[in-house]
């Protein structure tokens, strides 16, 4: 009578055999892949017809005939794209911005470029203007903005995590297109127009409090474990060094690139032939651009070296952007509290690298759980290495510099 009365209140569980059970496993596991696959083709078409009305509808550079996707970014989406307009055939650079930039940021990053290009930096892809003469776009049926550029000559042969195959030769042509950026925008005049993340100086004493919340995020992988392991040791390295107003007198406030690492270089035989990805650039320090260049383009990556800084690449990239800056005889050359500061500033600027990888893959869920594990360990690792190897550092830079 019991069960009668709750009979529409429960369920028969079934049996099943093992066998019958592992075949609709794999059968669930062929309808999974079906939709990734069905999921990328329509988001690939959808995306092909998007680009096609803003370049034909928006644009003035004619019909396109082919687009492809271009890995390798972090942030924002990239795309080559062929245009054929009376007979020319021409290749572009398009931009997917990622979500929640603003116009604003988007303006400073143009204007930015535009003035480099004026003071002589011809190795900047021009941005080019949509028919209404702006220069970016934001269709109906996107929530995202889109910019076109000039397509760059030369190769991409490197990424950020992979400086061990620069040779000296690039890592001082490397240095020297720093510079020219530098010199090239020296006197740039923003405006109201700014980046909406802080300058470093702002930055710095959020970083604890930041990485502390962030450890406590639920989310199933290696890499929350070890930033728990170890955040006390970067905690306490974000302590002890300090870095307030009264550090910085002096130190020359200009427009940075904020990303420059081999991977957002163009090459052709060890020569740099383009920049791009500005879209991080901010007013800031000169000397942080330079240390977080320094970390990315003298850095170990592999093996039981990874996380130390190769002392002598240290010696070459800085040595040369020195001189290289007193040859243009423009942007003043490193002051005697930019020496001074350079060891804090690696430390700072290695410690922002590494908020910048936890932040990164906490922001999206498809992110790769391994390879920012490899990121997070490389930097905490580095962050040992500089505390411990400080006299070595400073005897570096007195080389560089004499």
């Amino acid at each position: 009578m019991h069960q009668n009365n709750h009979s529409n209140k429960t369920r028969i569980l079934p049996r099943m055999t093992s066998a019958r059970t592992y075949k609709q496993v794999l059968s669930i596991r062929e309808m999974g892949r079906m939709v990734k696959d069905l999921h990328e083709s329509l988001e690939g078409a959808f995306l092909r017809e998007q680009i096609t009305e803003i370049v034909e509808d928006l644009y003035d550079i004619g019909m396109l005939t082919d687009v492809y996707e271009i890995f390798g970014g972090y942030n924002n989406r990239s795309f080559g794209i062929h245009t054929c307009k009376k007979g020319r055939n021409d290749l572009y650079f398009m931009r997917k911005y990622k979500y929640g930039i603003t116009s604003q940021e988007i303006c400073f990053e143009h204007s930015l470029i535009n003035h480099a290009i004026q003071n002589g930096l011809t190795i900047v892809a021009r941005t080019i203007v949509n028919k209404a003469g702006e220069p970016y776009v934001e269709p109906a049926n996107s929530i995202s903005m889109f910019a076109i550029y000039e397509y760059l000559p030369g190769e991409d042969e490197y990424t950020w995590d992979n400086p061990e195959e620069l040779t000296d030769t690039e890592i001082r042509n490397g240095a020297r297109v720093l510079t020219d950026f530098h010199n090239a925008v020296r006197d740039f005049d923003p405006g109201k127009l700014q980046r909406r993340e802080p300058p470093i100086l702002d930055l710095w004493p959020l970083f604890a409090e930041n990485l502390t919340q962030l450890a406590k995020t639920d989310r199933v992988g290696k890499l929350l474990p070890y930033l728990r392991e170890h955040l006390e040791e970067i905690v306490d390295m974000i302590v002890r060094n300090p870095f307030d107003p009264a550090n910085v007198g002096g130190m020359p406030l200009i427009p940075t690139h904020y990303d420059f690492h081999p991977g957002n270089l163009k090459w052709s035989d060890e020569k740099v032939v383009g920049i791009f990805d500005f879209d991080w650039s901010k007013m800031d320090l000169r000397l942080f651009d330079v240390c977080t260049a320094i970390i990315h383009f003298c850095s170990h990556w592999k093996d039981h070296r990874d996380g130390e800084l190769r002392l002598e690449k240290f010696l070459i990239f800085l040595r040369c952007y020195q001189q290289r800056l007193q040859e243009l005889d423009g942007l003043e050359a490193i002051t005697d509290i930019e020496r001074e500061m350079i060891p804090k500033i690696l430390m700072i600027a290695n410690i922002y690298l590494l908020h910048w990888g936890v932040a990164g893959y906490l922001d999206r869920e498809d992110t790769n759980d391994y390879e920012y594990l490899a990121y997070l360990k490389h930097s905490t690792r580095l962050m040992g290495w500089l505390e411990c190897y400080k006299d070595d550092i400073v005897d570096t830079i007195k080389e560089a510099l004499k």
